[in-house]
């Protein structure tokens, strides 16, 4: 099955590469001056466009080119905002009457509820709505992934089912799924327990670096505080207090101490330097 990528950047490529992996044909449009992805990171527009065919179309003057491509396809996968691709004459209105029968999938920034569907944003917005940072920009872009994913995803079950249509994947609905469990926790009226505020799930320094501590199950926990030769803070795994506690234990340890610990206790540590 042969896919038409109209994208650049991350979602859509991210997408076409998964589709790649599936077993997917995926033929990817790169304007004349090549995708900006190239230019930000070569390592990472490789990883993700390896294994595509590439043909240079500049869609603001060549839009029947894609119509021409169209006869040797049987899906689209495109980044464009819906007022863009109307622009183009890229839309799916205009890519099915070219071509009946279509599989399109666009990536859309929202669904018209928070914003219109033609608002522009990039990863740190959706992210910032769905509440998913914190003070500073995320390093990890997740919602990136996940749409890109959403959108394969949908592709693949779309081919598989043999339906044919329009479907948009709004990354503003990927935000809300990559913080699902805390927007369940809120609306739930319970703590936001996986926020770093509670001892057993955080980032604590020591001297030389930071670790990272994830004793979710109470039975972890216990193996953590008995480890480190605080036993009585086994029945404080929900006592924001006790997080201060530890970080005072945290801060006399030097790597060495750690692994010294790690080899007495047989405890799995891994340890970030910084």
């Amino acid at each position: 099955m042969r896919v038409l990528e109209l994208a650049t950047l991350s979602p859509g490529p991210l997408a076409g590469r998964f589709l790649l992996s599936l077993g997917f044909n995926v033929v990817k449009v790169v304007p004349p001056g090549g995708d900006p992805m190239r230019r930000l990171s070569p390592t990472l527009h490789r990883s993700l466009n390896e294994g595509k065919h590439v043909v240079y179309l500049d869609l603001q003057k060549e839009s029947k080119g894609i119509y021409e491509m169209l006869r040797d396809v049987d899906a689209v996968l495109t980044t464009f905002r819906p007022s863009t691709a109307e622009k183009y004459g890229i839309s799916y209105r205009r890519l099915a009457e070219v071509r009946p029968g279509l599989i399109c999938v666009a990536i859309v920034g929202y669904g018209g509820d928070e914003y219109s569907r033609n608002h522009p944003s990039h990863d740190i917005n959706f992210a910032a709505l769905a509440d998913a940072i914190g003070p500073c920009p995320p390093n990890v872009h997740a919602v990136d992934v996940a749409a890109g994913l959403h959108a394969a995803l949908t592709i693949s079950a779309m081919a598989a089912r043999g339906e044919r249509g329009y479907v948009e994947i709004p990354m503003s609905r990927a935000a809300a799924l990559i913080n699902i469990l805390n927007l369940s926790l809120r609306r739930d009226g319970k703590p936001l327990l996986l926020s770093g505020d509670y001892p057993f799930y955080t980032v604590y320094r020591y001297r030389g670096g930071r670790a990272a501590l994830g004793a979710v199950e109470p039975k972890f926990w216990e193996r953590f505080c008995r480890a480190i030769g605080k036993e009585d803070l086994i029945p404080r795994q929900l006592d924001p207090a006790a997080k201060e506690e530890v970080e005072n234990l945290w801060q006399r340890w030097t790597a060495t101490s750690l692994r010294n610990l790690r080899k007495e206790k047989r405890y799995r540590l891994r340890l970030h330097t910084t």
